[in-house]
C-alpha cells in the first residue's frame, strides 16, 4: 500500500503564496490559505480514491508545529 502525505506550511507574509508540497515537491501555489486548504483536502480525496492508496495531510500552525488534518472518507466524492 502506498501512502502519500501532503503538507501546508504556514505563511507569515501577507502577500506571500499559499503552498501545497508532497514531501519536497511543490503541488500547487495559492493566494489565501482556504484555497490550498480546499486543494490539499481534494488532492488527499483523489488519492485515497485510488485502490492501494493511503494520503494525509498535515498543517502548519503559526507557531512551527504541524497536526495531522482529520479528512472524512466522504471527502472523496465532495471538495
Amino acid at each position: 500500500m502506498a501512502r502519500t502525505i501532503l503538507y501546508l506550511p504556514y505563511n507569515a507574509a501577507p502577500r506571500g503564496q499559499w503552498i501545497v508540497r508532497r514531501n519536497a515537491d511543490m503541488v500547487g501555489q495559492f493566494p489565501t490559505r482556504d484555497e490550498a486548504f480546499s486543494h490539499a483536502r481534494a488532492l488527499v480525496a483523489a488519492i485515497r480514491a485510488q485502490r492501494g492508496n493511503e494520503a494525509d495531510l498535515k498543517v502548519e500552525d503559526e507557531n512551527g508545529n504541524w497536526r495531522y488534518e482529520a479528512i472524512p472518507a466522504e471527502a472523496s466524492t465532495t471538495h
